[in-house]
């Protein structure tokens, strides 16, 4: 007679298999490589930096550029994000302009293709970021297939301001925005050219510099790093930096002839928030103890910065998605924070860390990712930051009625949406953000409190029929990623009968969408460009999903936990 295994006993293989797979996969030196896949846009701006900037000793890797970009064409003329998927209007106007500027002859179809496509999606001005829209405009301009005079023009009387305003006006944009100054005066020269070509070329060294001199920028980014090569090329203003940035793109293509997501700056990429994730879903699933665990640990405190970042005013002490060098950020300190506290074995460092995140609060009582108190769109003051920043902060020892804290949760309340959801910055849809509000508000004994009830509320209405979470409020099929952050938050309402069944459904989902190696497939909930780049990250996607069902086996009666 077949016996079938119990659910509890299902959910402690599941936890073994995917524990089995994050620990004999982990490099001895204490971290998970070549997790991240590789990027359209990234590839097409590194080709054409390498055409524009290298043409003979790079020709190889141009060719091999092109070669993949042509392989990762949808049936429909357009390119996706990454290596698969649908097709996207910014990934296919850097294709475009690749293809047609590397390799005009042998590549004619495909541009028409793509050029169509764009058309028929209404083109590169119906993208609402207007950043974007300017990178898209004068990346096509600069292929010959755009009217320069056509694009929307970049102000760059901001990088003449005083440098705390320019910082305050522009944040993480201050680096691409030196880029489209420089790319702008080579199609269409205006009054300001000289100054502001002179001050582009100053931020794009420095920023260089504090990443390590390595010649990336962009904390290690392939796609920034091939638009400033190419911009710097043209402006002639920094041949030695020119160098260093086609010698990075040279040493970190891929042998398919993609560059990746966010490469990093060591010789394998390296993904900070995956680790720290990974990290702390091993201590919870009972492994805190195990040396590769430790080891895991100590990479990532080799990873603290030691120094300040002049670029955003941070002072030392915070991490970068890059590892030990790049752009330091509360989401991916958060992480790494969050990861320390589940080993139970670096208290002082916890208590440095929520120093440092206290440093970097805005006025308003909220957290922005790079910048306290920016006005820019692409970083203004983040939910799920937030939600993270007051966790981190109370674990480390500061009471729930301290005025960062009480601030902090004041402005989520004032700034949640009327369905009671909340939006990250950094990931699509209303889960991530919201999960991380109610997470937290149980932790600090916050559940009676409109904040935790219409997050409750709205995670409960937005799982779908199948027990999963995806995109909310956007339709869509669920995701590993959702799902488990929807479940962990759902978890630890031991006493709340109706969460703990949405988290039960959620976790069956999880256990029947569990590969044979112990893995799940990722879905794309991480946004490379708000609203408009969306890609899946393997290593983060394991460490929520074995997060989540350490989660609620931990939080199941006694008798139920197999």
């Amino acid at each position: 007679m077949t016996t079938h295994p119990t659910r509890a006993g299902r959910l402690r293989t599941a936890i073994d298999a995917a524990t089995h797979h994050l620990l004999t996969t982990l490099h001895p030196d204490g971290t998970w490589y070549d997790t991240r896949p590789a990027l359209v846009p990234g590839t097409a701006a590194a080709v054409i930096a390498l055409h524009t900037a290298d043409p003979e000793h790079s020709a190889d890797l141009v060719h091999r550029g092109t070669d993949w970009l042509l392989r990762t064409r949808n049936p429909d003329g357009g390119w996706p994000v990454t290596d698969s998927g649908p097709s996207n209007v910014i990934a296919t106007a850097g294709a475009v302009a690749a293809l047609h500027l590397a390799a005009p002859g042998r590549t004619t179809e495909a541009v028409r293709a793509g050029l169509a496509h764009l058309d028929h999606h209404g083109g590169v001005d119906g993208v609402a970021d207007p950043t974007v829209r300017r990178l898209t405009g004068l990346l096509l301009a600069l292929a010959r297939l755009r009217e320069p005079t056509t694009v929307p023009s970049v102000p760059t009387a901001l990088l003449l301001l005083p440098t705390p305003l320019t910082r305050h006006l522009l944040s993480l944009l201050i680096t691409p925005f030196a880029a489209l100054t420089l790319l702008q005066h080579r199609l269409r020269p205006g009054p300001l050219a000289g100054r502001t070509t002179a001050t582009a070329t100053t931020i794009l060294r420095e920023c260089e510099q504090q990443e390590g001199g390595v010649g990336s920028l962009g904390s290690g980014d392939p796609w920034l790093t091939g638009l400033a090569a190419t911009a710097l090329h043209h402006a002639g203003t920094a041949p030695a930096l020119v160098r260093a940035t086609v010698a990075y793109l040279r040493a970190h293509a891929r042998p398919d002839g993609s560059w990746v997501l966010m490469h990093g700056m060591t010789d394998r990429d390296v993904d900070l928030v995956g680790h720290s994730l990974a990290t702390e879903a091993l201590c919870h699933a009972g492994h805190r103890t195990d040396p590769r665990v430790r080891r895991a640990a100590a990479w990532l405190l080799d990873c603290r910065q030691t120094g300040p970042f002049p670029l955003f005013d941070c002072p030392p002490g915070g991490w970068a998605w890059s590892g030990a060098q790049g752009w330091p950020n509360v989401l991916d300190t958060t992480a790494a924070l969050g990861a320390l506290a589940a080993t139970r074995s670096h208290g002082q460092v916890l208590a440095d860390g929520a120093g440092w995140l206290r440093s970097r609060q805005d006025r308003r009582g909220s957290w922005s990712v790079f910048t306290p108190n920016t006005r820019c769109p692409a970083d203004r003051s983040c939910p799920h930051a937030t939600a993270l920043a007051i966790d981190l902060i109370t674990a480390a020892g500061t009471p729930a009625t301290d005025r960062a804290v009480r601030r902090a949760l004041r402005w989520l309340t004032v700034h949640a949406h009327p369905d009671g959801s909340h939006q990250a910055l950094w990931h699509r849809g209303g889960v991530p953000a919201t999960a991380a509000v109610l997470h937290t508000c149980t932790r600090l004994r916050l559940t009676d409190t409109p904040l935790a009830g219409h997050a409750r509320a709205w995670l409960l209405t937005a799982q779908l029929a199948d027990g999963s979470w995806g995109a909310a409020p956007a339709t869509g099929p669920g995701t590993t990623d959702e799902t488990a952050r929807a479940v962990q938050a759902l978890a630890h309402l031991t006493d709340d009968p109706v969460a703990r069944t949405a988290a039960a459904r959620g976790t069956d989902w999880l256990l029947a969408a569990q590969r044979p190696d112990g893995t799940w497939e990722p879905g794309p909930a991480c946004w490379y460009i708000k609203d408009h780049l969306a890609y899946p990250d393997h290593l983060i996607a394991q460490g929520l999903a074995l997060g989540a069902l350490a989660a609620h086996h931990r939080s199941a009666p006694p008798g139920d936990r197999g």
